[in-house]
């Protein structure tokens, strides 16, 4: 940690230093005012001003799960530090919450404005986990926010699918094809049933899901072949067959096929004989 040094931003303090200050200090939280700027802070397009309105946020609700998870865009911590931090979060954002409405809105969380800020911290704490290559911590993340949202808002199921995959956890990918059945016009779960098959050992089977991935969507091919990278600038949205669903695909379930290197020299050659 450097919590003797300013940030970017010129505080002396880290993010966790600073909210445990302040929710020790502020006696009466403004939790309307606060909520109000931290919508402010996205419809703006100036940084300054967006950064100013999530610092006015937390001094007024240091218990505004939003805005301290904005303000994590401005003043980056080291990994391990920002894991640490999302964790606070999430359990400040159960806090807010309480137990009750855990019991009374399970099954369909998304669904209520008050549960939105717990969400938005626990998928970025998932998200943060697994580019820290800390796999099964992921997947308690995804399998917990599913199950309190099974309808799945957020798209919590394609990371997992992308998770059960690396971690050679068949039943999971299975159960989620099940539950979700996306193959037909998903490009994320079309080539997650590619790697599905090919890793029981289903070689006709993998051949064929292949088949039908090239038909969902034919420039998908290219990435999960190596023929093409990932732009630097990720597309925001993507219609089914697209070019951008084929990088979103992608850049989902890399962490499945990267950790299974055989899978990818077997595209490789089914894609050198196609062209053949």
């Amino acid at each position: 940690m450097t919590t003797n040094k300013k940030n970017q931003k010129g505080h002396s303090e880290s993010l966790p230093q600073r909210m445990e200050r302040l929710i020790g200090s502020v006696k009466k939280r403004k939790v309307k005012e606060a909520a109000d700027l931290v919508f402010d802070s996205w419809e703006t397009a100036d940084s300054d001003e967006s950064y100013a309105l999530l610092t006015e946020a937390v001094e007024l609700d240091p218990r505004n799960v939003d805005a301290w998870r904005g303000l994590m865009n401005f003043e980056p911590l080291g990994c391990e530090e920002e894991i640490a931090f999302l964790r606070q979060l999430v359990a400040l954002g159960e806090k807010n919450l309480g137990k009750k409405v855990f019991q009374e809105l399970k099954g369909h969380f998304w669904g209520f404005l008050e549960t939105r800020p717990y969400m938005r911290a626990r998928a970025r704490l998932a998200q943060r986990l697994v580019q820290a290559g800390r796999l099964e911590e992921a997947v308690t993340e995804h399998e917990g926010m599913l199950e309190l949202c099974p309808n799945d808002n957020l798209g919590i199921r394609y990371g997992l699918m992308a998770l059960y995959l690396a971690l050679n956890n068949l039943e999971g990918a299975n159960r989620l094809f099940r539950e979700y059945d996306e193959r037909e016009f998903s490009a994320t779960f079309a080539w997650a049933f590619v790697l599905e098959r090919y890793l029981a050992g289903d070689s006709d089977g993998a051949a064929e899901a292949l088949a039908a991935a090239r038909k969902q969507n034919p420039y998908a091919e290219a990435y999960f072949s190596k023929a093409k990278n990932l732009p630097k600038r990720m597309p925001g949205a993507y219609s089914t067959g697209s070019q951008e669903e084929a990088m979103i695909a992608w850049d989902i379930l890399q962490t499945a096929w990267k950790k299974h290197k055989e899978a990818q020299v077997w595209v490789i050659g089914q894609c050198a004989r196609k062209k053949a």
